[in-house]
């Protein structure tokens, strides 16, 4: 035994962090000789050690360093001891906010126990404020260090993204992660938390030709052909044991989330939400998504997918009802800009009633699915004497309401007087006018008017000033 009776030594915890991104030289091996050859020069015992292996330090959630505040920092009846030893800043913690890291040294410190950074040794105690200064700048060091591989990190999945490839994940319901080789050659079929070995090799996904597969065109078939509801798809999915993913039974939420969800008709979607340096989430907009269509091959046709989204956005009280509401307010704003400006040409009001009863004015709510908006008009049987109706595009969510105006040949209609819409019809680009020619349409509308009925010819003298 060593005599250690003439040596004044101090008790010391310490802690070591090795992330899984990190280098080699920070492996917990490493920190742990510097860290006991650095207690033996300054007379030091090390009682007891905490490590955490494989852990970001961007948080305090980590379970050797929440060990060593509850069972040793902040316990009353553990042993008493002067010092906790970290090899440097960073493995202390690569906090986001500063002060998060000063906080609890801020803590060791109240109960008379003080942070050593290995490293640097002892502080200056005769040039405290240089001292803390350093500390400040390395904090700072290494919560950027996180940041840049972060941005580095997303900066790859947005480029492997936008190839139509898998950035990371797990495959939806119904799809496998299929691992391509440099030639986009199909290797084999990804296990569940198997990973890629080789670096340009690439990860997509393809369907997995089972019963989730299959489940998957039954909710669309259910849905899109027979017309079910949501709660009926649930019933029959359940009744007949047909399992969701991670064999548990369907509920409302997981239906909408496979008739909402675009990877079933072969698009690769990234970026969807924030959710970087363990910070909280949030949805971004879509403008921020990084979309490939036709990336892999689909479960789901488009056309079925988008009359999906179709029957979803009517399914749902409170969109039809914002639909039923815009539409009211619109139409009100419309037709008293028009009646001030017939009476401005010389009607009466009552005259610029009876001309607002007759126009060929309809209204229809513009929907916005994902990728693609569409518009669906309904005429009235009396619309059909004009050549053309004069149709108002509506937007429930914003206050200005009206969207756009559009103009459409009567033929056009189906006989069953709807006309369905979307912007990469060409009617849509044939049918838009700009604002500017509305009073030209509205005075066109009236000469129509009143070459159908006669009657109205001489009750409406102030129209041969037109």
């Amino acid at each position: 035994m060593f005599d250690t009776s003439k040596k004044s030594y101090k008790k010391a915890i310490a802690y070591y962090r090795h992330s899984a991104e990190d280098k080699q030289e920070n492996s917990v091996a490493i920190q742990r000789g510097h860290t006991e050859k650095f207690a033996f020069e300054n007379n030091i015992i090390i009682i007891h050690e905490e490590a955490d292996e494989g852990k970001s330090g961007l948080l305090a959630n980590r379970p050797a360093f929440r060990r060593l505040f509850t069972n040793w920092i902040e316990n009353p009846d553990a042993p008493k001891f002067d010092y906790v030893l970290v090899y440097d800043v960073s493995r202390w913690g690569r906090f986001q906010d500063q002060d998060q890291a000063g906080y609890f040294v801020h803590l060791c410190k109240k109960r008379g126990i003080e942070v050593i950074y290995v490293s640097r040794g002892f502080p200056n105690s005769e040039n405290q404020l240089i001292s803390s200064l350093e500390t400040s700048i390395q904090r700072y060091m290494a919560a950027e260090y996180s940041r840049q591989l972060s941005d580095k990190v997303f900066h790859g999945c947005v480029k492997v993204s936008q190839q139509g490839f898998s950035a990371g994940g797990t495959a939806v319901y119904g799809m496998a992660r299929q691992l391509l080789d440099v030639n986009r050659e199909p290797i084999r079929i990804l296990k569940a938390g198997e990973h890629k070995q080789i670096a340009n090799e690439r990860v997509s996904f393809t369907p997995k030709n089972d019963e989730t597969t299959d489940a998957v065109k039954k909710i669309f078939k259910l849905f899109v052909d027979d017309k079910y509801l949501i709660s009926d798809i649930v019933t029959f999915l359940n009744q007949q044991e047909i399992m969701s993913a991670n064999n548990k039974r369907w509920d409302r939420a997981k239906i909408i989330k496979i008739l909402t969800d675009e990877t079933y008709i072969g698009t690769r979607i990234y970026n969807k939400k924030w959710a970087r340096l363990k910070q909280k989430s949030h949805t971004n907009p879509r403008s921020e998504w990084v979309i490939v269509p036709n990336a892999f091959e689909a479960i789901i046709d488009e056309k079925t997918f988008n009359k999906a989204q179709e029957r979803l956005y009517w399914l749902f009280p409170s969109n039809w009802r914002k639909g039923i509401n815009a539409i009211k307010r619109a139409k009100k704003n419309i037709f008293n800009d028009i009646t001030l400006w017939l009476i401005d040409k010389g009607a009466t009001e009552f005259e610029a009633q009876i001309i607002l009863s007759e126009l060929p004015i309809i209204f229809g709510v513009k929907t916005e699915h994902k990728n693609f908006s569409q518009w669906c008009f309904l005429i009235l049987e009396k619309n059909r004497q004009f050549d053309e109706v004069l149709a108002v595009s509506v937007v429930p969510e914003i206050k200005k309401y009206v969207d756009g105006f559009f103009t459409f040949q009567i033929n056009e209609f189906t006989k069953t007087n709807f006309l369905v819409l979307s912007q990469n019809n060409s009617l849509y680009h044939k049918g838009k006018i700009e604002n500017t020619k509305l009073e030209e349409i509205i005075i066109r509308f009236i000469k129509q008017l009143i070459s159908h009925k006669h009657s109205l010819k001489r009750k409406l003298r102030f129209v041969e000033n037109l």
